[in-house]
């Protein structure tokens, strides 16, 4: 008789990215404490970074923007470039509308002030895991008039996808925001978590 028993779910495979050794130390002592992560590696600058994402293979990396070497934003550019399935959170100390439409760009299906709490962290983590976009309430509507102030021509392009720069799940979030839809409203119409 075949067992009817199933395998437990695979644990999330992590990078932590960020050159403070306090807080690289403390987000893997807080992931190691849940069975659903699994923290294959850590890394102290931009460079190393890369580097581990393409030797270890994650599902997730979590990448501090301002380390030595090249930074998080550029960092989570390769990452993308050369594993499109892993999911980047950008962790910073900088709650900076700028910094959020970089990591928008450059790939990241997250961003996070390292002030959030572990809840929010790991909420955030399976989020993305399963193709989410996490950006808190605030933030979002603070960089939404970026995306979309300028000339004419920076309107039409965005509208036609400036290709390269946002993906078609990155569009159709930005429509629905520019439609005047709340973080809620979008998440339910588009399955995504609001931090």
């Amino acid at each position: 008789m075949p067992s009817t028993s199933s395998a437990p779910p695979k644990a999330t495979r992590i990078l932590v990215a960020d050159d403070h050794p306090v807080v690289r130390e403390g987000l893997v002592s807080m992931l190691s404490g849940d069975e659903a992560f699994e923290v294959v590696g850590q890394a102290s600058s931009g460079d190393e970074a890369v580097e581990k994402a393409r030797e270890l293979a994650p599902d997730v990396v979590l990448v501090d923007i301002r380390m030595p070497g090249i930074n998080g934003i550029e960092a989570t550019e390769r990452i993308k470039a050369e594993r499109p399935t892993t999911a980047v959170i950008v962790m910073t100390m900088y709650d900076s509308e700028m910094y959020v439409v970089d990591a928008i760009r450059a790939g990241a299906a997250g961003y996070l002030v390292k002030d959030s709490s572990r809840e929010l962290v790991c909420y955030s983590i399976k989020a993305v895991i399963n193709g989410g976009t996490l950006v808190r309430g605030g933030l979002l509507r603070q960089v939404l008039p970026m995306l979309y102030a300028g000339s004419r021509q920076e309107k039409v392009e965005i509208e036609r996808g400036m290709p390269g720069h946002f993906t078609a799940r990155e569009m159709e979030v930005l429509r629905l925001v520019a439609q005047g839809l709340t973080n809620a409203q979008i998440g339910k119409q588009l399955f995504l978590a609001e931090a």
